[in-house]
């Protein structure tokens, strides 16, 4: 019964990612490997825990090493951060940041030139 239902909360971690986030990727770890680095540390550290314990789960020794307990409030934890993320603004928030990158390198070379013009005598 343990095994269905961390793989239960695996898979409800997992599917949250890819809808709120945009992460692809075979399970749990394999989204967390690919888009960990923008949840917040402790968020990455509950849901790291979850995938951890998916191996444990699949042999019976070492399934009593896994707290069930411990790993729903790691779930709830995580899906109530991936509740907060809203997919547009991620997406907008990317897209003014490209935006401003491109603003600033164009800015820059601007005033390069203007400035080696001025420096040369040609302006």
């Amino acid at each position: 019964m343990a095994e269905v239902t961390v793989e239960q909360l695996a898979q409800n971690i997992a599917n949250e990612m890819e809808t709120r986030m945009g992460i692809g990727g075979r399970g749990l770890a394999a989204k967390l490997h690919r888009g960990g680095r923008l949840m917040p540390r402790a968020v990455r550290a509950d849901a790291k825990r979850i995938a951890e314990a998916l191996p444990l789960v699949r042999h019976p020794k070492l399934i009593r090493q896994v707290d069930v307990a411990r790993l729903e409030t790691a779930e709830r934890r995580v899906l109530a951060w991936l509740k907060t993320v809203d997919p547009r603004e991620r997406r907008l928030d990317m897209v003014l940041g490209m935006a401003g990158g491109v603003a600033l390198s164009i800015l820059t070379t601007g005033a390069l030139v203007i400035g080696v013009l001025i420096w040369r005598g040609y302006v």
